[in-house]
């Protein structure tokens, strides 16, 4: 009789804590949220938006979207395709440390003014570019679904290697 009160209580335990949210890093957790910071590229702010993918415990697909600001008449689109390793620091996986490493395409618009008899004509010229992205994160989850973040990473990219330091804030769901 004891033995079947024992199992009644577990199977009533087990299915209370199957109805409670998943912990942070549980396969198929979602964010998404806007970015801006700073690029030494042309040493301009920059904002964007960010979209992440969790497959796994300690693997997550991060697309991401920037736009560099016009500063000594370039401005650029940055679209990155990034992998991350998020290593939990605190209990619970409130705080994170996350390597990163992608693909990136840019996009670059340099513009030139001339003005000849009082007619001014302003052009710009487009180049794009492949990249890679190498750096690192933190990430603090000030709410069970309010998302914070520091990034600092390195575009290596020919003619148009940059760093780039953004915060983020986000929704987990």
């Amino acid at each position: 009789m004891n033995r079947r009160i024992f199992h009644h209580i577990t199977a009533v335990l087990l299915l209370a804590l199957s109805t409670i949210p998943a912990i942070a890093g549980s396969r198929g957790e979602k964010s998404v949220g806007l970015r801006a910071g700073f690029t030494t590229r042309n040493t301009t702010a920059s904002a964007g938006l960010y979209f992440s993918y969790r497959f796994t415990e300690h693997f997550r697909f991060a697309p991401k979207v920037d736009y560099a600001f016009r500063h000594h008449n370039t401005d650029s689109f940055s679209f990155n395709f990034d992998a991350e390793i998020p290593i939990s620091l605190s209990p619970g996986g409130r705080v994170s440390f996350y390597p990163i490493g992608g693909l990136n395409y840019s996009t670059f618009s340099t513009h030139t003014q001339t003005i000849n008899d009082d007619i001014s004509d302003d052009s710009s010229e487009r180049s794009n570019h492949f990249g890679l992205n190498i750096g690192a994160g933190l990430e603090y989850f000030a709410t069970p679904t309010l998302r914070l973040a520091f990034e600092s990473k390195c575009l290596l990219m020919k003619q148009n290697t940059g760093g780039w330091f953004t915060i983020a804030i986000g929704y987990r769901f």
